[in-house]
């Protein structure tokens, strides 16, 4: 089969939660397809001329980077404003029609598009079947992060515009992938999207990379990094609203708890105090070593949809978490099984983590539950099969051409 991916951003290497998804997904579609993705890469250092990249992810997987300076333009007004996010990378590609896209979609036999922002464009020019793969129901996702946001004035446009494209790309869809149940329950309420045209495919982890730390292993990892001897917690965030949130909170959990090490590491995790209990990394290339070096770990989130993958990736490491209520929705987690749920207050994290600290078996015990149930449900080869048979399924009767990749 011929896939082809079309990203709003750049996907390699996976920053954020939604290129993680990406990234994982299509990595494992490569080990049986020909997979090729377009997205648009955009920075604070403009182009004067377009230009395409070429990174080669697999050797069946690889991305075009399009970089083009009214496409950059367009990019930079959504991820300047409030929603932080390319909501207008639709017009960017109505304004610059890529002639490296349209022979992209001139080869597939599908087409995923990422997020709901380029579809109308997309399935006007692609004949063959055009998947909504969906990260969250964004109309919900941002009238939460309106919140954290501080989004006063301008929220309303902004809602009205998201809701009216995400809407007509759902019901344009051949298949719309949700990440849980709640979500596909939500696009078939909200938009009228037939039950069929929404398969469920999870967020996940990759159990390979992602693995527990035995605690000779957790003590010889704080040594490496210069911490002590002593509990440690991680918080890991890319820069979005929920998580800037997220780094308030440890905040004040560690000016609360000055007994433990708090690890904040990513560029939406950075926390600005001058406790000595508090590290904030900043983006780091590899998380592993912080969460080997880590006792528990956390997921503060109020604000958002979908699914964490934070979560998920703490899971898959071993690490009991501790989690606000909405962090843990939609996905198959049990409070004092696989994770410890916090009312959002300083105290209910602090008796949270002060439990996990003194109870030892305990912490062990969710962490291993958490570390089945991430392998067991949430691995992205396991999900990467789910959606293989639902591409096949809505490729039928006329699946997979022979041709060579433009």
């Amino acid at each position: 089969m011929r896939i082809v991916d079309v990203s709003p951003m750049a996907v390699n290497p996976p920053r954020r939660g939604s290129a993680v998804r990406t990234h994982n997904l299509l990595r494992q579609l490569a080990l049986r397809h020909d997979v090729r993705q377009l997205s648009l890469s955009w920075d604070d250092r403009p182009v004067l001329r377009p230009r395409v990249d070429e990174v080669q992810v697999a050797p069946t997987y690889s991305e075009l980077r399009l970089r083009h300076p009214v496409a950059d333009a367009a990019n930079r007004v959504g991820m300047h404003a409030w929603v932080n996010a390319p909501v207008l990378s639709g017009a960017a590609l109505e304004l610059t029609r890529p002639a490296s896209l349209d022979r992209l979609l001139r080869w597939a036999d599908v087409v995923l598009v990422e997020f709901p922002w380029q579809f109308a464009y997309c399935r006007r020019r692609t004949a063959g079947p055009c998947v909504l793969a969906s990260h969250n129901v964004e109309a919900v996702k941002f009238a939460s992060w309106a919140v954290p946001a501080g989004a006063t004035v301008t929220r309303t446009p902004w809602l009205r515009h998201i809701e009216r494209v995400e809407s007509r790309a759902a019901q344009a869809a051949d298949l719309v992938l949700a990440v849980s149940g709640d979500d596909g329950g939500e696009y078939v309420e909200r938009y009228g999207v037939a039950p069929a045209r929404v398969v469920e495919i999870p967020n996940g982890a990759d159990t390979g990379r992602y693995v527990p730390a035995d605690p000779a292993a957790t003590r010889e990892a704080k040594l490496r990094l210069g911490l002590p001897q002593r509990p440690t917690v991680v918080y890991t965030a890319s820069a979005i609203p929920p998580n800037r949130a997220g780094a308030e909170w440890v905040r004040r959990l560690a000016s609360a708890a000055d007994g433990f090490t708090f690890l904040a590491v990513g560029e939406g995790a950075r926390v600005r105090d001058r406790s000595t209990n508090v590290i904030s990394t900043g983006m780091v290339d590899d998380i592993r070593p912080y969460l080997d070096a880590a006792d528990v770990a956390l997921c503060p989130i109020e604000h958002g949809a979908g699914t964490k993958v934070k979560l998920l990736e703490y899971m898959a490491s071993g690490l009991p978490a501790v989690a606000f209520a909405p962090a843990v929705r939609g996905l198959d987690v049990r409070d004092g099984v696989e994770v410890l749920v916090a009312e959002p207050t300083v105290a209910s994290l602090k008796t949270a983590i002060d439990r996990l600290a003194a109870e030892p078996a305990l912490a062990e015990r969710i962490g291993r539950a958490a570390r089945e149930l991430a392998v067991g449900r949430y691995d992205w080869a396991s999900i990467a099969q789910r959606l293989d048979q639902a591409l096949d399924l809505v490729c039928s009767p006329a699946v997979a051409g022979t041709g060579r990749a433009p």
